[in-house]
């Protein structure tokens, strides 16, 4: 069976670090829909740390993002960044500029743990040099797979600290956070049949929420955290989408047709979902309410293939989604005010999964080539791609990222 038959037959049943100068401004020219001149301009930057284990973590986050170039001294840098850890999982960090240095800012960050904290402490930074939010010290949820085992497990942005939240030894498909970060939703097949379940944690238990006859799959948050967007068997027997509150009651059928349905996402203010369906031949994308009523198909006009759309949160106006291109897999994006895709990822082998992260240009996906499958992060205006999971976690897919909190 090829990849390509290998991804319908897996959404038919379960719907689912290796790596020009400007300060930049603000209210820049516009060159394109949410694009200004300053984002695509590169700040230089030294970083410095008095622990070795920071040092490294700025130098490794600074080089991937996209936005930043790490050089060797001042006379090249518009800012020298500093983030030391301060005891108590706190970080300090000191941002200077010019030459001589003259102080610019500084701050306190406060992390889980004292590796936490140094990433709080990057995001900082990111935030007083270029007025984006950060990203590293979000989680990251994921399938990863070991001697044939498949469970759930989380780790910080970098693949440091981390947790095993499974240990079912059995297929398990697309975790999703929940906003609030004390909840991840995902289907496994436990029971032999695919059902949802929802780790807790606050005690890394985990329990049915929908485990109805036929299909339950797909589940996923709103982004306030009351409800959740499912896919289930309807009542002819295909695959659905519903909606139901965040325990997966009172679910309500929002979309239905004689084809399946499959991978639904949520709108940036809950307004609205995008889904997957077959329901005119090939996969294409569909946009609606999440109460139901007419659903209006997405004219990517890209590829026959169309599946997992993940919503732009800080610019609506975007959704990335899985084309299929020859004979693999790469990530587009779609503009609703262009009425316009374009292809992002040029991988060798497969580019799956798409998931933004909370400042709208950067996401992670997953890069298979064979039997290895790791999670890349993917700067889509710079193009830098950096390959984040280590080799030896074995295979590791299906990212779902939740954002730095505080």
């Amino acid at each position: 069976m090829n990849n390509l038959s290998k991804i319908i037959l897996s959404q038919l049943i379960t719907a689912t670090l290796f790596i020009g100068l400007a300060v930049p401004g603000f209210g820049q020219r516009d060159i394109g829909v949410g694009i200004t001149q300053a984002d695509l301009q590169v700040i230089p930057v030294v970083v410095r740390s008095r622990d070795a284990t920071a040092m490294n973590i700025l130098r490794t986050a600074f080089s991937a993002h996209g936005k930043y170039k790490v050089v060797s001294s001042m006379q090249q840098a518009a800012f020298a960044i500093q983030v030391d850890p301060a005891g108590g999982n706190q970080a300090a960090i000191r941002i200077t500029r010019g030459n001589p240095e003259q102080f610019y800012r500084s701050g306190t960050a406060q992390g889980t743990s004292a590796r936490n904290a140094v990433l709080k402490g990057v995001d900082f930074a990111i935030r007083q040099t270029s007025g984006m939010p950060g990203f590293f010290g979000g989680k990251i949820a994921y399938v990863g797979e070991v001697g044939g085992a498949m469970e759930i497990y989380t780790r910080d942005f970098l693949f440091g600290e981390g947790l095993k939240l499974t240990n079912h030894r059995v297929e398990v498909v697309r975790p999703r956070w929940s906003p609030d970060g004390n909840y991840i939703v995902y289907t496994s097949y436990l029971s032999g049949f695919p059902n949802i379940r929802r780790i807790d944690l606050r005690n890394q238990r985990s329990d049915v929420l929908a485990n109805f006859k036929g299909t339950n799959t797909s589940a996923r948050y709103s982004p306030d955290g009351s409800r959740l967007v499912m896919v289930l068997t309807g009542r002819s027997g295909t695959s659905d989408v519903f909606v139901g509150n965040n325990q997966a009651r009172g679910l309500k059928l929002v979309a239905n047709s004689n084809g399946l349905e499959a991978a639904p996402c949520w709108s940036p203010d809950g307004r609205e979902v995008i889904f997957v369906s077959d329901r005119r031949g090939p996969k294409a994308l569909y946009r609606g309410s999440p109460n139901g009523g007419q659903f209006s198909l997405v004219p990517t006009q890209i590829s026959g293939y169309c599946s997992e759309p993940d919503w732009n949160p800080r610019y609506p106006d975007q959704i990335a989604f899985t084309i299929g291109q020859g004979r693999g897999f790469q990530i587009a994006s779609y503009k609703f005010s262009e009425r316009r895709s374009v292809t992002l990822t040029n991988e060798r082998g497969d580019a799956l999964h798409p998931c933004w992260l909370n400042d709208g240009r950067h996401m992670l996906y997953t890069w298979r080539t064979g039997s290895t499958e790791r999670i890349v992060l993917f700067d889509t205006l710079s193009k830098r791609r950096t390959v984040l999971s280590p080799s030896g976690l074995g295979r590791v897919s299906q990212p779902s990222f939740l954002a730095p909190r505080g």
